[in-house]
C-alpha cells in the first residue's frame, strides 16, 4: 500500500473513532453517504466531459475514492472486510475474469468477440456461484439502484443476448417511430391522461436508451452531452439578452431563437 493512501485510510480512522474525531463522520452510515458516493462519481464524470483530465480529474478521482475508503472504514469497525480487502475482491475478479491473460488459460483469444464470449461464461460461473441457477432470471443480478438510462441499457443488452434482439436497425426505428405516435395519441386526447403520457414516454425513452445500445452509444453519455452542450447555449442566450439589453421574458421568440442559432453557429466554428 502507498504510503498517501495509508495515510488517507488512518485519517478516516482517526476521524470515525478518536474522540478528538469528527463528530459528522463518526454519524455516517453506508446509507447516509450513498448519496456522496454517488454525486462524486458524475462530477467524475462531468470532469472528463468537460475535458478536465488533468488536475481536476484527479481532484475529483481523489473525492470518489474517499467515498470508497469511507464505506471500508465503516465495514472495518465492524470486522466485516477493510480498504484492502476491497482491493484484493477486484485484483481476484480481474484475474477471474481475465483467465487467458491473467491466469492459466492458454491466450489464444485474438479478437474482441472471442473475448466477449469467454468473459460471458464466466459471468455466467459467476452467477451459479451467487446461486442464481439457470432458471433464475437472466436479470436478477441487474442492480434496481442504477440510473434509470443504464438499467434499461443494460436489460436490454442482457436480453439481446439472449437472442432478443432487432433483426436490423430499421425495425427498432420503426418502433421508435410506433412509440412516438402512441404518445401523441395520449397527449392529443381530449382529455389527456397523466398516468397514460408518463407510461407512453417510459415506453419511448426505453426504445431510445435501445437505439443508443445498438450503435454502441452510452445512453448515459449522450445524455450528460446533451445537457452540457444546452446549458452552454442557454447561457449563451442569456449573456445575449444582457448585451442587448432585452428582457428574458418578454423579448419576441424569435430573438430568443437567433441567439440559439447563433450559439450553434458559434459552436460549429469551434469558438
Amino acid at each position: 500500500m502507498s504510503r498517501h493512501l495509508a495515510k488517507h485510510i488512518e485519517i478516516l480512522s482517526y476521524l470515525r473513532t478518536s474522540p478528538d474525531g469528527c463528530a459528522w463522520t463518526r454519524e455516517q452510515t453506508h446509507k447516509s453517504l450513498t448519496p456522496y458516493l454517488i454525486e462524486e462519481a458524475y462530477e467524475t464524470a462531468d470532469s472528463i466531459d468537460q475535458g478536465h483530465v488533468d488536475n481536476e480529474l484527479r481532484d475529483e478521482l481523489g473525492d470518489l475514492l474517499l467515498q470508497v475508503a469511507l464505506h471500508s472504514q465503516l465495514a472495518s469497525e465492524r470486522k466485516a472486510f477493510a480498504f484492502d480487502d476491497v482491493a484484493k475482491a477486484i485484483v481476484d475478479k480481474l484475474q477471474r475474469r481475465y483467465p487467458t491473460i491473467l491466469g492459466n488459460e492458454p491466450n489464444t483469444l485474438k479478437t474482441p468477440e472471442e473475448i466477449g464470449r469467454r468473459w460471458d461464461e464466466i459471468k455466467a460461473e459467476e452467477r451459479k456461484a451467487k446461486g442464481l441457477t439457470p432458471d433464475s432470471s437472466m436479470l436478477d443480478d441487474i442492480s434496481h439502484g442504477l440510473p434509470v438510462l443504464m438499467r434499461a441499457a443494460k436489460m436490454k443488452d442482457r436480453a439481446a443476448r439472449a437472442g432478443w434482439e432487432w433483426p436490423h436497425v430499421g425495425m427498432q426505428l420503426n418502433k421508435i417511430e410506433e412509440e412516438i405516435a402512441e404518445l401523441r395519441v395520449e397527449v392529443e386526447a381530449a382529455k389527456p391522461d397523466k398516468e397514460k403520457i408518463a407510461h407512453e414516454l417510459g415506453d419511448l425513452m426505453f426504445m431510445l436508451v435501445d437505439c443508443a445500445r445498438w450503435h454502441g452509444i452510452d445512453a448515459e453519455d449522450a445524455m450528460r452531452t446533451t445537457n452540457n452542450r444546452f446549458e452552454r447555449r442557454f447561457r449563451h442566450v442569456e449573456k445575449r439578452m444582457k448585451e442587448t439589453g432585452k428582457d428574458f421574458k418578454t423579448c419576441p421568440r424569435e430573438d430568443r431563437i437567433e441567439f440559439w442559432n447563433e450559439a450553434k453557429r458559434l459552436e460549429k466554428k469551434g469558438s
